[in-house]
């Protein structure tokens, strides 16, 4: 077990390639259910979290500090 204080996020690219892979994975579950069903709720939870976690690696391997763009659904 890695102790606290060694962890880094050095593996950050590829943790979005997979998560990238996900989503495409989720997208695919989400046109497979009819809308409104718990499930197709579900999916698109899992989509915006993984969106968001998206925005947070991207954030992270540029160094740059997280701010949602203009207009990200609806909030200004």
């Amino acid at each position: 077990m890695v102790k606290r204080t060694q962890r880094s996020l050095a593996g950050a690219r590829q943790m979005q390639k997979d998560l990238r892979q996900f989503h495409h994975l989720v997208r695919q579950w989400a046109s497979d259910v009819p809308i409104g069903t718990n499930v197709y709720l579900g999916c698109d939870f899992l989509n915006y979290a993984i969106i968001i976690m998206d925005m947070q690696l991207t954030a992270t391997i540029e160094k740059m500090p997280y701010e949602r763009p203009p207009g990200f659904q609806g909030l200004e």
